[in-house]
């Protein structure tokens, strides 16, 4: 039987992928074949000689069939890199995004300025956790963390990762739909919420397909969520509290103007490194 290496298995897979249309094939086929290996990127490339045994042959060509069918990446070797950490993911969260690492970077700006030397944070609709996990862990101060989301699976992902991290006594978990499980007051309200319009759903790429609906569906014009958040948050979030969300293109302006008209101040519009504007601030007067 012939013997494949990494640099000949590569090399096939990309020109699989690139016939799939796949857009990052040489990206993806390195990654399942790392994961196959249990070795770094970096480590294939010294390594294009070795041969692969049938069993991890077998295994990639499992990988490689789940990707040219559509499933993400990350759903495949059920994890994702986000804030330099590593989190599980599966087919009941949203795959975390490196753009919404902007969001955790202003939070964690926040939390330090900020006069207090607790700070009560709760992020809604938690997903993987990615958010409230990377607070915690990264914070310079103490926070009391609480995430919450409608998803008993998501959740069930997001104490996984927060274990992971020895933080699952720092984080309150809470399931329900979006503030209705926060009884008390809080300082900081993050939420990356679903926002895509819901005409815009069925021209998504096919891997973002593969995610909850839940996680993407805004409702007819992507607001529904930042609406209803919104409203809930004037029971919830104290006076010079921070409200902050990811926003999707071209929303800035119609998230901020709902914030302004529920009487929120210093609103701010924040870009990317992209220059694309991600994510909207907001305070309580």
């Amino acid at each position: 039987m012939e013997l494949l290496t990494v640099k000949e298995i590569l090399d096939r897979t990309v020109k699989h992928f690139q016939n799939y249309e796949i857009a990052s094939a040489r990206l993806d086929a390195e990654i399942l074949l790392s994961e196959v290996l249990d070795m770094e990127r970096i480590n294939l490339y010294v390594n294009f000689d070795k041969p692969l045994t049938k069993g991890e042959v077998d295994k990639y060509r499992q990988f490689v069939i789940a990707r040219s069918k559509g499933t993400p990446v990350a759903y495949i070797i059920a994890k994702q890199e986000f804030m330099s950490l590593n989190f599980k993911v599966t087919e009941a969260t949203l795959i975390p995004r490196p753009e919404t690492e902007h969001l955790v970077e202003v939070i964690l700006d926040k939390i330090k300025a900020v006069g207090l030397d607790r700070v009560k944070v709760v992020d809604v609709g938690t997903g993987s956790g990615a958010i409230i996990v990377s607070l915690t862990k990264l914070a310079e101060k103490e926070i009391e963390a609480i995430a919450v989301d409608i998803s008993a699976d998501a959740l069930d992902v997001a104490k996984e990762n927060a274990d992971n991290y020895e933080l699952l006594d720092k984080i309150d978990f809470r399931l329900g739909s979006l503030l209705e499980p926060v009884s008390e007051m809080v300082d900081i309200i993050v939420s990356n919420p679903p926002y895509i319009p819901t005409s815009d759903i069925k021209d998504l790429q096919r891997e973002v397909k593969n995610e909850p609906i839940t996680a993407l569906d805004g409702g007819q014009d992507g607001l529904d969520f930042y609406r209803e958040i919104i409203n809930q948050s004037l029971t919830k979030l104290n006076t010079g509290g921070l409200i902050a969300f990811e926003i999707g293109i071209n929303q800035a302006d119609d998230v901020a103007s709902l914030l302004e008209n529920n009487n929120f101040d210093n609103i701010k519009i924040i870009k990317d490194y992209a220059g694309i504007e991600r994510v909207v601030l907001a305070t309580k007067e």
